[in-house]
């Protein structure tokens, strides 16, 4: 009931907004959201169980909650910004889990939860997490070069020598739980950063925007 509990409460709490503003794309945000939040640990979906927890969390604290929150400002609207804008901090979140389920293996092995720590080797462990971390800031730089997102979301690349020094980490602490604690500490940081970072780039240009609206800070516009 406990896991039912928060989801409902958020589902129902939504429902004014959704009347309110009378938005399809809102509705099927919020359904798929709901779907997510309970299909995390619930069954018959269960995703944590089942080696999906990451992409869960990447889903539900990435594109639907950045999607949402553009679908209500603009009433209704939907775009590619919101959605590429979102992805890097949806990997860099998804990475958190990911790292912290590293120690528990062993417990998630004989509780049933078949995270991917606990499904594949170590050196693809490790891998995993340089790829992810990797096509984030890539799908940053993407996002800028393609015109997507403004030239100061490049700000965000600050935190790259935070997770080099995370990946660093993984292979000497791998089994050493309390060692592997201050790399979980460094990766926290690296998605905290990373959004300040990108939420600072987006302050810029709105400030532009308001004291000199002929500066473009957008490649392509």
């Amino acid at each position: 009931m406990r896991v039912l509990a928060l989801p409902l409460a958020v589902l129902l709490s939504r429902l004014p907004l959704l009347a309110l503003r009378g938005s399809p794309a809102l509705l099927v945000i919020g359904i798929v959201g709901f779907i997510v939040s309970i299909g995390y640990t619930a069954p018959p979906l269960k995703f944590v169980y089942r080696g999906l927890g990451e992409i869960a969390v990447a889903i539900g604290f990435g594109p639907l909650m950045l999607l949402g929150a553009y679908v209500v400002q603009t009433r209704g609207a939907l775009a590619w910004e919101p959605v590429v804008a979102s992805l890097p901090i949806a990997l860099l979140v998804a990475l958190i889990l990911y790292v912290n389920e590293i120690p528990d293996r062993r417990g998630d092995a004989r509780a049933g939860k078949r995270t991917l720590p606990v499904r594949l080797a170590k050196p693809t462990v490790i891998a995993g997490y340089r790829i992810a971390a990797v096509a984030a800031y890539v799908i940053l730089v993407i996002g800028v070069a393609a015109g997507l997102l403004p030239i100061t979301a490049l700000l965000a690349l600050l935190t790259i020598p935070l997770a080099l020094q995370v990946s660093r980490g993984l292979e000497p602490n791998y089994d050493n739980p309390y060692g592997l604690m201050a790399v979980m500490g460094v990766n926290v940081k690296v998605h905290l950063y990373a959004g300040l970072l990108l939420l600072a780039g987006y302050l810029v240009v709105l400030d532009l925007g308001a004291v000199a609206p002929s500066v473009n800070l957008f490649v392509g516009r």
